[in-house]
């Protein structure tokens, strides 16, 4: 096996580094790490990974037998350095540390009580097959026997492997189509029914079906709203995204006038309802690197603007194949290489005289209503005249002015924003979005003989599309498959600057997904744990096209960010409010403006057309900002707060606003201050140092930093507020009393909030109704408030109306309690763990954080952020062998192995949860002599009670004891968990967090810490506190 090799190959740079060959040793650990590093690595680390050939030769011996089907896989991994060395070593990542060949490892087992050496191999190719909330329940089964079955299909090899329980179920069915290479097909059995109920749900949510009988309706009312929002985005920009989809990502039977779209993407399967008015359904589940994977189909008639694009796409194409235009023009100053430069030209000659062959084709085929013919051009008409279609309606119908074959004045205008955002479609159906640049894959039926188009004739009419649409492309290139455009530099730019109007499209349509997401996974987490026991939802904002929906939003908003010219117009003081303009311009022109207005506060006003709302709404986004477009009356309007209005932390804006308050502070301009000197530097200091505030799943969190503590904590307003927001956190997957806190206080009490007018009768009738003022109500005038205990708010009540007030037009109601939540420290690792994996939303949090408390507090807070953080970003990434150095830095053992093992009521068990669960971890050390040695750790939940008034508090703490009996144990415990002395030591959470550093620990520490035994607390009565 791979790890046996290096740790020997790791034992002989040790002894060599004894006898004084430290050069050599170093090499060879360089050489093991690299191999290893290769071995385990996954599909996307791989090309990361910057290693020899011969490297990667070891790497592939080690891991595999080079014979039977991997065979010329692995010899072309060797032989190339590019795809196929990713791809074999792929395969090495799911059965790494194999001694055995592929049809060794599928034998049958007898499965004893404790798994086999084969059946633990057969578990670990399960793990390329399964996600990870499906492994518990493969590897969590004793006695699973691995049945194998070769087949014959039209003369195709499949060899089915089928993971089967004792009670005879199929666990997991896979079959795999054996060529050159393996290739998982399509995945069943019992590890894919939560997909399945995944999919119902889905389904049930795109037909708008009543509330299921497994959730609450609120929850799935939430559901249904956001596919309607959703649905409703979609079809607003249907134009562009038919564009953008039909050569992209669907399949088109003409003949039929129906439309098959799938994706592994729930998110981009949405976007299909601007192609076919279908609902969305799970058409399969199939097996990728990443675990199993979903196929989300949408199929149906064309929608009415497909049928437009593709009616009025056909009468632009004939237009321009009677117009002579050369295609070749459009490959000018486009870098590519010379070979594929003269296979483009020879095409763009083809091109026209291949269009005629196709339309040739399709009408004989309509005549004689051939519609098997009709149903196969389809893959040639879904991208000639979708391009076709645009270039025409950019142009507002000119061709067709002097043809006649559509009439001029029928031509809806398809602006430069709305065709940016086409080519923006088209690259997230299929292409790549990177921080420097957009690729868009052009791909063509090169599976025929003979075909009529190919993707060279396709990206010659690509290129000369893109350039009609005035969007010139950097380069073109060859891809492994499809040619790719590339959009760089200034081209990018261009790009980015024709979108920038249609970035409030985006931002609808990314929220509308992104509601969705969230309620779909509240709703899926529900109904997983209820028919499944497990703790599992579907996370739609982890799929790849939601992800380049948000890249291509950043690299936009990024854009008007570097770009944008903030200019401010002179005080104005005229009006009853002091005021003054801040305008936006882009490339010179004005884009957009909003008046700022000092009224004891700071404001920002619009008040305008929705599109313009909207898109000044978009430029605050891009800015940092946080904006809301309400309706005003007939109009759409945006209005920004003080603490809004510093939340914007652009440069230009800043100076603009910054200025605006030195003026209101100006004297000598006026004749008097308009803004006192304790408001104007409270102001300036804000303006300096930001807002406070950070936003993580829809909830706005303060920071602060006080006593070398973070504190990160809402105050809801009310109940509704506060399960809104717990619900928001639950949603990403946030553990109530583990990552966050709520705490509730006033509890016992109602605040009767009175008018300004009212106020001085509603207090001398409270006094006078026999209510002990301090006992039964407690009045707080600077608020105008009286808060009243709940055995007396009827009392009080009365008292109130029968002084001649009136409930709800001179005071109102509302229940005393005041909440409060709080993010724990473990929840904001537990959120730097997402961000370590991708997720945007972490991401933006985490840095914002960092951010706050650097402007706010400085490089103390920050650094104590780091500490906290660290022990999330180190975790799983430490690797064995560690060596362990005594106090002078010598090394004096090496920990070789960590093991573990769940015990309860003192024996070992699969698995447990609770206060009798313990975690026992096992460290094997070797000496410099060879000889190796255990120290073992037991980790289990402390009780503890603490008496608060009448409140008895019962909570538990994780911690172990252990006693290191020499200077070697002290050191090895100092090595893996940063304390350690000789002697009893007492080792904590933060401790526990190091050894979570460690791959072989870190799962296991999570699965303890999830059965953490519940506090309780005793009700008591609470005083009163302040609003």
């Amino acid at each position: 096996m791979a790890k046996e090799v290096a740790n020997k190959l790791d034992r002989i740079a040790y002894r060599l580094e004894d006898v004084g060959h430290s050069g050599i040793a170093e090499r060879l650990r360089v050489a093991t790490e690299n191999v290893i590093r290769l071995a385990e690595a996954t599909r996307d680390d791989l090309p990361k990974i910057d290693a020899t050939r011969g490297e990667r030769a070891v790497a592939a011996l080690l891991s595999l037998v080079t014979g039977g089907l991997f065979g010329v896989t692995v010899e072309r991994a060797l032989a190339e350095r590019g795809e196929w060395t990713i791809g074999a070593l792929g395969v090495v990542s799911a059965v790494r540390s194999t001694p055995y060949s592929f049809y060794d490892v599928f034998k049958s087992t007898s499965g004893g009580e404790e798994p086999s050496e084969t059946e633990k191999l057969a578990f670990r190719i399960a793990t390329l097959l399964a996600d990870p909330t499906m492994r518990a329940k493969l590897t969590g089964r004793q006695g699973v026997e691995v049945r194998v079955e070769e087949k014959e299909d039209n003369s195709k090899k499949l060899i089915y492997a089928t993971f089967v329980d004792k009670d005879g179920r199929e666990l997991l069915k896979v079959p795999w189509k054996a060529g050159k290479r393996l290739i998982p097909l399509w995945v069943e059995g019992e590890a894919v029914r939560p997909i399945e109920e995944v999919g119902k749900l889905a389904a049930a949510a795109s037909s708008s079906s009543k509330p299921l009988e497994e959730l609450g309706e609120e929850k799935w009312e939430k559901v249904v709203k956001a596919t309607g929002e959703t649905r409703k985005t979609v079809r607003k920009k249907a134009g562009a995204i038919a564009i953008g989809a039909l050569p992209t990502d669907a399949v088109l039977y003409p003949g039929y006038e129906y439309v098959d779209s799938s994706s592994s993407y729930l998110s981009q399967a949405f976007t299909y309802w601007a192609l076919a008015e279908g609902g969305i359904k799970l058409d399969r589940v199939y097996p990728s690197e990443e675990g199993l994977k979903p196929v989300w189909r949408v199929e149906g008639k064309y929608t009415e603007t497909v049928e437009e694009v593709l009616s009025r796409g056909r009468a632009a194409l004939e237009e321009l194949s009677k117009s002579g235009i050369d295609l070749r023009t459009a490959l000018a100053d486009v870098k590519m290489s010379n070979d594929l430069k003269t296979a483009l030209e020879t095409a763009a000659g083809e091109f026209w005289s291949r269009v005629k062959e196709l339309f040739s084709l399709w009408e004989n085929a309509e005549k004689s209503g051939d519609v098997n013919t009709l149903n196969s051009l389809g893959k040639h008409l879904r991208v000639l005249l979708p391009l076709a279609y645009a270039v025409e309606a950019y142009r507002g119908g000119e061709l067709s002015k002097e043809g006649a074959t559509v009439e001029a004045h029928k031509w809806s205008k398809l602006s430069n924003e709305e065709a940016a955002l086409a080519v923006i479609f088209a690259v997230l159906y299929d292409g790549t979005v990177l921080r420097d640049g957009i690729l868009l894959a052009v791909g063509g039926p090169e599976q025929e003989e003979n075909p009529i188009m190919t993707r060279d004739l396709f990206t010659a009419f690509w290129l000369w599309v893109l350039r009609e649409l005035g969007f010139k492309p950097s380069s073109v290139r060859r891809g492994g498959g499809p040619h790719i455009i590339v959009f760089r530099g200034d081209e990018l730019k261009n790009l980015l600057e024709a979108l920038t109007p249609a970035l409030p499209a985006l931002h609808e349509l990314r929220d509308a997904l992104a509601e969705f997401a969230d309620a779909f996974k509240v709703v899926t987490r529900e109904v997983i744990k209820k028919k499944f026991g497990v703790e599992w939802a579907y996370d739609m904002k982890n799929e790849m096209f939601f992800k380049k929906l948000e890249e291509v939003v950043t690299m936009a908003e990024d854009y008007i960010y570097k770009n944008l010219v903030v200019e401010r117009g002179p005080l104005d003081t005229s009006g009853q409010l002091p005021k003054t303009i801040i305008r936006f311009k882009l490339g010179g022109e004005e884009i957009a403006s909003i008046n700022v207005y000092w009224s004891e506060a700071l404001i920002a006003q619009f008040t305008g057309s929705r599109e313009k709302a909207e898109h000044l709404a978009s430029i605050i986004r891009a800015l940092g900002g946080e904006v809301e477009v309400k309706r005003i009356g007939k109009e759409w309007g945006i209005r920004l707060t003080t603490d809004g209005i510093i939340a914007i932390r652009h440069d230009g804006w800043l100076k603009g606003v910054r200025s605006f308050v030195d003026e209101l502070h100006d004297d000598k301009r006026h004749g008097k201050k308009l803004i006192s000197d304790e408001r104007y530097e409270k102001l300036i200091k804000d303006i300096e140092a930001g807002p406070n505030t950070v936003k993580f799943a829809g909830v706005e969190f303060s920071v602060y930093y006080v006593n070398k503590r973070i504190t990160v904590e809402y105050h809801p307003t009310n109940e509704a507020s506060k399960n809104a927001a717990v619900d928001a956190l639950k949603a990403r997957g946030l553990k109530e009393g583990v990552h966050f806190t709520v705490t509730t206080g006033g509890t016992g009490s109602y605040e009767i909030r009175i008018t300004k007018e009212a106020y001085a009768k509603a207090v001398e009738a409270t006094a006078q109704s026999g209510l002990k003022k301090g006992e039964h109500y407690v009045v707080y005038n600077r608020w105008r408030i009286i808060r009243v205990k709940e055995e007396y708010k009827d009392t009080a009540v009365n008292v109130l109306k029968g002084a001649g007030l009136e409930e709800g037009k001179d005071f109102t109601i509302r229940s005393g309690k005041q909440y409060e939540i709080y993010i724990t420290s473990e929840g904001l690792r537990e959120i730097q763990r997402m961000a370590l994996k991708g997720d945007v939303d972490a991401e933006r949090f985490i840095r914002e954080l960092e951010d706050v408390l650097g402007r706010r507090y400085g490089d103390n807070a920050v650094k104590k952020l780091m500490e906290v953080l660290t022990p999330a970003r180190e975790e799983g990434t430490a690797e064995l062998p560690l060596p362990v150095r005594d106090d002078k830095g010598n090394i004096i053992a090496r920990v070789v192995d960590l093991r573990y093992e769940f015990v309860e009521n003192g024996n070992p068990v699969s698995h447990c949860a609770g206060k009798d669960c313990r975690l026992r971890v096992v460290v094997e050390y070797e000496l410099p002599s060879g000889e190796r040695r255990q120290l073992k750790t037991e980790w289990y939940w402390a009780e503890k009670r603490e008496k608060k008034g009448q409140d008895t508090a019962t909570y538990y703490y994780q911690i172990a004891v252990v006693t290191a009996k020499d200077d070697v144990e002290a050191a090895v415990l100092k090595s893996l968990t940063g304390r350690a002395k000789r002697g009893k030591v007492y080792l904590l959470a933060s401790q526990l967090d190091a050894l979570r550093r460690f791959k072989p620990l870190k799962d296991a520490v999570d699965q303890w810490r999830g059965g953490r035994p519940a506090s309780q607390q005793s009700p008591r009565q609470r005083r009163f506190s302040n609003p």
